[in-house]
């Protein structure tokens, strides 16, 4: 005990010297300096060290830029996986609906996870998930498994976003929106690397390393982040997750889908009654997933921002923009090689003007929105977006303009960056119009524009597979799709009429642009 009590002395002496204790503070006049602190109330000297958060802040832009080119590098490789494991279009379009439907369903759940059980715990399990689901995605011996592989991965990927945004704006108090603003501007360049990437791989290797070029990256990300990152937020209880609904709702879309997927691989199957139950089934889950939000204390989805307007048509107008757009663009490459013919790389590279004309159009209407208001670019990217559509439908091979001469690779590239105009300038209008609806929810609704947008590129993708059953030359079956969702687009034109128009209200009112960011 003597030895004890005289060490313990000794430290209370000596902490009594250290900066900001009351020695030091008598001795020198200086006020003492705060310490960070850890939960326990200890201080934690360097937690938060400017080399240790920028360090941090370049290995989660890595994996997020990992996560965004493996949403496009797939779509390059679907000829590739439907020879390699002797299947159909049908189910290998599943590696793209389960990857997106997981995604819808993990986003939500993430933010609130990442409060309740802490930022670190949950951003190392997404990049563990991501990591592992690659490695087995590349080991997958058949069509199934690399479905379910594709889900895990999907875990991963949808949480990855959210989990590192709230570490970044954790990490980046004094510089939150800067720091956010170039971390969220990673996700546009992954579509550009992401199919000519995939091209390349598929010239030299096979589909299975476009999976394992994740791996490294996952596992360097994972060390990096459990030696810099000490997490900021004490972990405590998770509440607010109404998981009945969300799994009500990813019942109902897994039904949809398998319902579809049936029909494709067996025409035959509409005529059959276990078909019509299943799409009753699927209905009817939608149906109790409604009711669920309905009496949900906290629910996945807030009816009264959905089901009244001017919300349901702002909601509307995503479902089915992103159909006919975002499940459009999956099969690009795809069409580049049935088409034309075009080696994997071309297939990918077709991809790239699309994606900087977006970056471009994106950027220029956020800017000038309160001038042209919300529904002038809306309707405008519809215009655009169809006149791709109705071109890319008419197959040509080539195209002379006086003495030019456009070739497929140029004719394709130029047709699908039609598109690109098309949303860059719809999306920031779309979100911010959405925005102004109720200001002061804004993360809800944000959350509302991304999960209906990409519930209809599931439906969109899903559909033009069903299509493309019909037909034994998949180039006509893709022609014949573009041309019917040019038309299904313009049932967007009275739903854009609809949304208020706020913008110009508050360029009467004098205040300035906020557009939020496009994803």
């Amino acid at each position: 005990m003597p030895t004890i009590g005289a060490s313990m002395g000794t430290r209370s002496a000596t902490a009594s010297r250290m900066p900001g204790g009351p020695e030091y503070t008598r001795r020198t006049g200086k006020a003492p300096k705060a310490l960070p602190m850890c939960h326990n109330g200890a201080s934690m000297p360097g937690q938060h060290s400017a080399l240790g958060r920028y360090l941090f802040f370049g290995l989660a832009s890595l994996g997020l830029l990992m996560s965004s080119i493996n949403m496009t590098i797939v779509a390059v490789a679907l000829p590739s996986m439907t020879r390699s494991l002797d299947t159909s279009l049908s189910w290998v379009g599943w590696t793209l609906t389960a990857y997106q439907l997981v995604q819808v369903i993990v986003m939500p759940l993430a933010g609130r996870l990442s409060d309740g059980l802490g930022r670190k715990r949950v951003f190392l399990f997404c990049v563990a998930c991501f990591t592992l689901g690659s490695a087995l995605s590349g080991l997958a011996p058949n069509i199934g498994w690399l479905i379910f592989f594709r889900a895990i991965q999907a875990i991963g990927g949808g949480g990855l976003m959210p989990s590192a945004v709230g570490i970044v704006s954790d990490q980046f108090k004094e510089r939150r929106s800067q720091a956010i603003g170039m971390f969220t501007s990673i996700m546009p360049i992954g579509t550009i690397i992401g199919p000519n990437l995939g091209g390349w791989m598929l010239e030299h290797w096979t589909w299975r390393e476009l999976f394992f070029v994740n791996v490294p990256v996952g596992l360097v990300t994972l060390v990096g982040a459990q030696v810099l990152l000490r997490d900021s937020r004490q972990p405590g209880r998770v509440q607010g997750i109404d998981l009945p609904g969300l799994a009500l709702f990813a019942a109902g879309m897994l039904g949809f889908m398998y319902a579809l997927t049936w029909a494709g691989n067996d025409p035959g199957t509409w005529r059959t009654a276990p078909f019509w139950l299943l799409l009753a089934g699927s209905a009817g889950l939608f149906g109790a997933f409604i009711r669920q939000e309905r009496r949900a204390a906290q629910p996945v989805v807030d009816l009264a921002l959905v089901a009244h307007r001017p919300f349901l048509p702002a909601h509307l107008y995503n479902l089915l923009f992103g159909g006919c757009v975002f499940g459009t663009m999956s099969f690009i490459p795809y069409y580049a090689v049935v088409q034309y013919g075009m080696s994997p790389a071309l297939s990918g590279a077709v991809l790239t003007p699309r994606a900087l004309v977006v970056i471009g159009a994106s950027a220029a209407t956020s800017l000038l929105l309160l001038r042209l208001g919300y529904r002038l670019p809306m309707l405008a990217g519809m215009g655009f977006t169809t006149a791709s559509l109705i071109l890319m439908s008419f197959g040509w091979t080539h195209v002379t303009l006086g003495p030019f001469a456009v070739d497929d690779f140029w004719l394709l590239a130029l047709e699908s960056a039609l598109t690109g105009v098309g949303i860059g300038l719809s999306s920031p209008a779309a979100n911010n119009a959405s925005i102004d609806l109720a200001p002061d929810k804004a993360a809800a609704i944000s959350g509302l524009r991304g999960m209906f947008r990409q519930s209809g590129g599931i439906i969109g993708i899903s559909s033009i597979v069903l299509a493309l059953s019909f037909f034994d030359d998949k180039a006509a079956g893709l022609r014949a799709s573009f041309l019917v969702l040019a038309l299904v687009l313009q049932m967007a034109i009275p739903l854009t009429l609809m949304i208020p128009e706020a913008a110009h209200r508050r360029r009467r009112g004098g205040e300035s642009p906020s557009a939020a960011p496009v994803h």
